[in-house]
């Protein structure tokens, strides 16, 4: 059967035709946290996030979907930090969609970006935050 997938070792990719400037990446279970790097201590702060996503993609005790949607709500809360002072929408829906959804399912997700937003490198970008709603919600995911 065709469409089902092969495994690991089996797995062929094909690119071609990639344009100059162009960014790729083949596989499976790549991210890019790229808008973190350019904050103060971004490169730190990118380490952090990126440990937390690998912790999470090797997960066995999570289905593929929750470790799907684990992966994605943390990646929201990173590029909700990455662009909190043109949009702090963002990141405060992130964490109140993270809060909820990691208090009920895998809460060691919660508690390790709670760490991260603990750490020094976040709190440089989001002790700026002066938005209310949005210092509401970092409070409010870091109790």
């Amino acid at each position: 059967m065709p469409d089902e997938p092969k495994p690991g070792a089996e797995r062929s990719y094909q690119m071609g035709n990639i344009g100059a400037g162009a960014r790729v990446a083949q596989g499976e279970s790549i991210s890019w946290i790229e808008g973190i790097a350019s904050l103060p201590d971004g490169e730190s702060l990118t380490r952090h996030f990126d440990a937390l996503l690998k912790r999470i993609a090797e997960d066995r005790s999570l289905d593929e979907d929750t470790r799907a949607l684990a992966q994605e709500k943390t990646k929201a809360i990173a590029e909700g930090i990455a662009n909190v002072h043109q949009s702090p929408t963002a990141l405060r829906r992130a964490l109140l969609d993270a809060k909820s959804w990691f208090g009920a399912t895998a809460s060691w997700v919660g508690g390790a970006l709670g760490d991260i937003l603990k750490c020094e490198p976040a709190q440089k970008t989001l002790g700026t935050v002066t938005e209310a709603a949005t210092k509401a919600a970092i409070s409010s995911f870091l109790s």
